[in-house]
């Protein structure tokens, strides 16, 4: 159809004066100009700023019944955030964040013992990192902020957050409960921990939501026949990676300990003598077929050079061999911030690094 032909006829199909089949048949092609028109045009990509609308459409791209719960979807994804330039900070606030991130559907009969083992998970990584002073921080909703800041359902917002406080209290966990600092569909944790020099830190939350499972029509078939929407329980233990790790570089003073430094193991000679490199070759083999991050410094580089800058770039552990050592199967061991530590068997040496190392040793 010409274009003239079919301006002509759009006139006649506005001022109502087209015949009833040709406007049908006009409407229908204008439909099919326009999709054609689309799958013409390039895609859109879009950055994601969160995980759950994914979560959710997983859940929701089959049917569950009772029986599927809890379900638990997890994610090391990467997420978005076009944060304002003087929002910016270091580690602390970025725009392209990593979590290991999870969504949680359940019964709220299987609410308490999910958001229990959420808040174990928690307390397991604090003996983990060595955190010993933390709280855990129960915001609440405030009634005035119903239908505005918060999701108008003032007996789930009760119910939910009974449950919620029920839980902290029959785990004996050191809380605060604060009003109207809730996320908008539910109650939440904010996880708050100090690092070694007294700074707080914000690391993990753990959240209810009993709104957006029914706005995405996510169901499940229950007991009785009937469809009922689940509870979802967001967490991220850790927060943001990027954030997390800038926590540890304070809270350590960036003296990791072995498990968790980058720099684990450096082997060094006292010089470039063939016989001692031979000896010392073989200890870095066995600690890399291990899966040790270890560097080796077999030049002719002064000792106290080397020493230096091990202790500079923060290795953890340095191992030194000598000619004494190597006569008597051993190897000095000398730690970042530690000092030496004495002669060794280098098998014993070698069982310790890889034994501390599995243990996550402080």
């Amino acid at each position: 159809m010409e274009t003239k032909e079919f301006e002509l006829i759009e006139q006649a199909v506005k001022a109502s004066t087209a015949p009833a089949e040709i406007a049908a048949a006009f409407t229908e092609l204008s439909a099919l100009r326009a999709d054609l028109k689309r799958l013409g045009e390039p895609e859109s990509y879009y950055l994601k700023a969160m995980n759950c609308p994914h979560h959710h459409r997983i859940f929701a791209a089959e049917p569950h019944s009772y029986r599927d719960l809890p379900l638990r979807l997890a994610e090391y994804g990467t997420c978005y955030r076009y944060e304002q330039s003087g929002e910016l900070f270091g580690l602390m606030r970025v725009r392209s964040l990593n979590m290991n991130d999870a969504h949680i559907y359940c019964t709220e009969e299987q609410f308490a013992d999910e958001f229990r083992a959420v808040n174990d998970m928690y307390l397991k990584y604090f003996k983990i990192f060595g955190l010993e002073k933390y709280q855990m921080r129960f915001s609440t909703h405030a009634a005035e902020g119903l239908g505005k800041k918060y999701v108008n359902e003032p007996e789930l917002w009760k119910k939910t957050q009974d449950m919620v406080r029920k839980v902290l209290i029959e785990s004996g966990i050191n809380y605060v409960e604060v009003a109207n600092e809730a996320a908008f569909y539910g109650p939440k944790i904010d996880v708050q921990v100090w690092s070694a020099i007294g700074r707080e830190f914000t690391i993990a939350t753990n959240q209810v939501d009993f709104a957006v499972p029914a706005k995405f029509g996510l169901t499940y078939r229950d007991k009785d026949n009937s469809n009922k929407t689940p509870l979802c329980i967001h967490r991220a233990p850790l927060g943001t990676h990027e954030r997390f790790i800038g926590f540890l570089i304070e809270h350590y003073a960036g003296n990791f300990p072995l498990w968790l430094a980058p720099d684990q193991v450096r082997v060094m000679t006292l010089n470039d003598d063939e016989a001692l490199i031979n000896y010392a070759k073989p200890i870095v083999t066995e600690l890399r077929a291990n899966m040790v991050r270890v560097e080796s410094d077999f030049s002719a580089t002064p000792f106290k050079a080397k020493i230096a800058d091990a202790e500079k770039t923060r290795v953890h552990t340095m191992l030194v061999i000598g000619g004494r050592d190597m006569e008597a199967g051993q190897v000095s061991v000398r730690l970042h911030h530690g000092g030496p530590q004495g002669a060794k068997p280098k098998a014993e040496v070698v069982a310790d690094i890889l034994a501390s190392i599995k243990e996550r040793r402080a």
